[in-house]
């Protein structure tokens, strides 16, 4: 949405967002933020410095919260969010209550993860059977589907379009940078030829994803879920900001 700031006033006079990102890259984590959030929130990114999608990347990247932390709470954020769903399911159920204690021990500003901020997300719309959409694989499906299990969530049908599984995508553009077609197709494909499910879930925000939310929801009559969505609904609601924000899906209905 467009932003309107008056002349000398801080750009996060209203609330400022850590985010904590698995990537260097940060492109459409900022971008996609910025397409929702209100007048005078903004945000603060820092990398944990995943460069791979593997185990080893993603324990390292745990042991570099702390000084994630800490250079969030040097650039005075009102909350903080973890993002990468990876990092936390990896570590077996419950871990992002855990980490989120991990957290309040360093300080306390207020703070949510990813995976947490979805299962309150589809919590909240009372999606229970979802299909979900990822850049993750077979494997990481797998863990992602027990992880929810365990807070009434069942994933029924599960689809990547990570790159080196689709020739076609890895050949023209890769996660980051595919069209919003991609997810919207892969996600409306395979709702419809899911029996019972009732939302859809849309998981690695490094992906393309918001804008596709509304569209989503208009054309196949239930709610959407994506990281990026869920990730800054989540830091509105502890930064205490409420805000009509529109296009971008149900769950802003939910202050």
């Amino acid at each position: 949405m467009p932003l309107n700031v008056s002349p000398g006033a801080p750009y996060g006079w209203r609330a400022r967002i850590g985010f904590i990102t698995p990537s260097p890259g940060h492109e459409n984590n900022a971008y996609e933020f910025y397409l929702m959030a209100p007048d005078g929130v903004t945000i603060c990114l820092t990398s944990l410095q995943v460069m791979a999608l593997t185990q080893e990347q993603y324990s390292g990247a745990i042991g570099r919260i702390d000084a994630a932390v800490a250079e969030m709470v040097s650039r005075k954020v009102d909350v903080m969010v973890q993002a990468g769903v990876p990092l936390t399911v990896t570590k077996g159920w419950d871990f992002h209550k855990q980490l989120t204690v991990q957290v309040a021990g360093l300080t306390n500003i207020p703070f949510a993860t990813d995976i947490g901020a979805c299962i309150e997300a589809m919590r909240v719309l009372d999606m229970k059977r979802v299909v979900m959409v990822t850049p993750f694989n077979d494997a990481m499906h797998d863990q992602l589907s027990r992880y929810v299990a365990n807070a009434g969530i069942q994933v029924l049908a599960a689809h990547s379009i990570q790159p080196p599984h689709a020739e076609e995508i890895s050949r023209r553009y890769n996660v980051s940078t595919m069209p919003l077609a991609v997810p919207y197709q892969a996600a409306k494909t395979l709702f419809q030829s899911t029996s019972s499910a009732d939302g859809i879930w849309i998981t690695g925000a490094l992906m393309p994803s918001v804008a596709a939310i509304e569209p989503l929801e208009r054309d196949l009559k239930v709610p959407v879920v994506s990281s990026m969505q869920a990730m800054t609904w989540a830091g509105l609601r502890l930064a205490g900001v409420k805000a009509e924000i529109t296009g971008y899906g149900r769950l802003f209905q939910h202050f």
